[in-house]
């Protein structure tokens, strides 16, 4: 590992394995490595939160129970003191705590929703998208139109996120759009006079049907001398859209699997088996990071006088970025110069950094370690590379970049020059202070399954 001055190298312990009800795996990471002594310091940790951690490591044993249990209670608002103190534990008995506390923390963040409590009478539909947005900690850009200067009144008991918000659109003539990119916002207006009527829920998750199709064809030539043989089949095409709260962002989906599906005389909708029918086409979104993906299921008519899908059930897996972990960071980045920075996954070649009428550009090669075959090209890894880089000022706000000017991708190595803008994500300008971090940051995925159930969609 090297280090120049205003360069560090940091390695922090990600999710350990774990086996949990409804998840399928989430993968071992290498051990940690302690940060270098010219790392840029993270925010502080929470007084209280450091002198639990502390107490984890008490020889009074009901003393290491109380501090586990108290930070329990703190839920993920105290995940990452719990990494930063994990990563750094030299005590046995507080690594194993900790490693419990994070692991089932991790599992509850991404697996069950926010919830939300409470009752308004005659409010706008503003307030009420306040109070869903103070209560999850999410941030509702609430756009207006539509019926919002109405008065509504709603009264939620531990209901899930995504069904609060929309009732509350549904009631007021609001549209609900979850953002893609790395924007972790969620979208309320009334552009379009438009809602959509088939939407389940599956935990943090909203599934939206979008569209379903049909086709049918008949041989012509190559037939049979003693006749037709049996009548095709009508092959159907459900596609649908999954839309994540902005706790977790989506890096894709694999194929999706009907499990079942019948029309409104009971018969089933169920392609047989044939090792193809059962699943979609996976729409793994090239491992983009977003709030957005899609799947499809494969259905067949029964009968030619249905015009129904009385009940549809299937399950896919969703790819998920469960945290980042800054990997290597470059402090001062306007004034560091040609620099060659090692990490646990890559090998970063930075250049240099410029600044022009406010925005900012940064210049360098990220290669990927451990390749075993040169020729085999990972794309999906090289091409979103760039959203794993971020540029900071003194307060932690973030620099937005929309993608490279120049890329040069092999699969394994990608050479590119990024622009960092101070704009929000509406292209207004923001007041930042200069640049005072860029981070190169790992990314750690899981895979979850979840089941999801579509009732009373139009046959075609």
């Amino acid at each position: 590992m090297r280090t120049a001055t205003g360069w560090a190298v940091v390695g922090v312990l990600g999710v350990c394995a774990l086996a949990a009800p409804g998840m399928d795996e989430i993968v071992a990471l290498p051990p940690p490595v302690a940060p270098a002594a010219a790392a840029v310091a993270d925010a502080p940790p929470d007084p209280a939160t450091a002198a639990l951690i502390a107490d984890l490591g008490s020889p009074d044993y009901r003393a290491r129970e109380k501090a586990g249990a108290a930070l329990a209670a703190k839920g993920e608002k105290a995940l990452p003191d719990l990494r930063r103190a994990l990563a750094a534990a030299d005590n046995p008995e507080v690594s194993r705590r900790l490693t419990v506390l994070v692991r089932r923390m991790d599992h509850d963040r991404l697996v069950s929703p926010k919830r939300v409590t409470f009752a308004v009478k005659n409010k706008p539909a503003k307030d009420v998208f306040d109070e869903i947005a103070k209560q999850t900690g999410y941030k509702i850009d609430f756009q207006g139109g539509g019926n919002a200067d109405g008065r509504y009144s709603f009264d939620f008991a531990n209901a899930p996120f995504w069904v609060a918000v929309d009732q509350v659109a549904e009631a007021t003539g609001m549209s609900v759009y979850a953002n893609g990119g790395d924007d972790d916002v969620v979208q309320i207006n009334s552009y379009s006079d438009a809602h959509n009527p088939h939407v389940t829920y599956a935990g943090p998750f909203r599934l939206v049907a979008t569209g379903i199709n049909a086709n049918k064809s008949v041989q012509l030539s190559g037939l049979n001398r003693k006749g037709f043989g049996p009548r095709p089949q009508e092959n159907i095409n459900l596609n649908f859209q999954i839309q994540s709260e902005p706790k977790n962002p989506i890096l894709g989906t694999l194929p999706a699997e009907l499990t079942a599906a019948t029309d409104e005389t009971g018969a089933s909708l169920v392609p047989p088996k044939d090792g193809n029918n059962n699943s979609s086409r996976s729409y793994y979104n090239g491992g983009q990071r977003g709030h957005n993906a899609y799947g499809n299921v494969n259905l067949v008519r029964a009968g030619k006088d249905a015009t129904t899908i009385k009940t549809l059930k299937g399950k896919i897996g969703i790819v998920l970025l469960a945290f980042a972990s800054p990997e290597i960071v470059i402090a001062d980045p306007l004034k560091a110069k040609t620099r060659k920075l090692v990490g646990r996954s890559v090998e970063l070649d930075y250049d240099a950094m410029t600044e022009a009428n406010g925005q900012y550009t940064a210049t360098l090669t990220v290669k990927k370690l451990g390749v075993e075959d040169p020729n085999n090209m990972d794309y999906n890894w090289s091409n979103n590379l760039w959203q794993k880089i971020e540029v900071t000022d003194a307060k932690g706000n973030r620099y937005r970049s929309y993608g490279p000017n120049n890329l040069n991708n092999n699969g394994n190595a990608v050479q590119m020059t990024i622009p960092f803008g101070p704009d929000n994500r509406r292209g207004q300008p923001q007041k930042l202070g200069p640049p005072v971090k860029l981070v190169f940051n790992e990314w750690h995925q899981v895979t979850h399954e979840v089941t999801f159930e579509f009732k009373d969609i139009p046959l075609p």
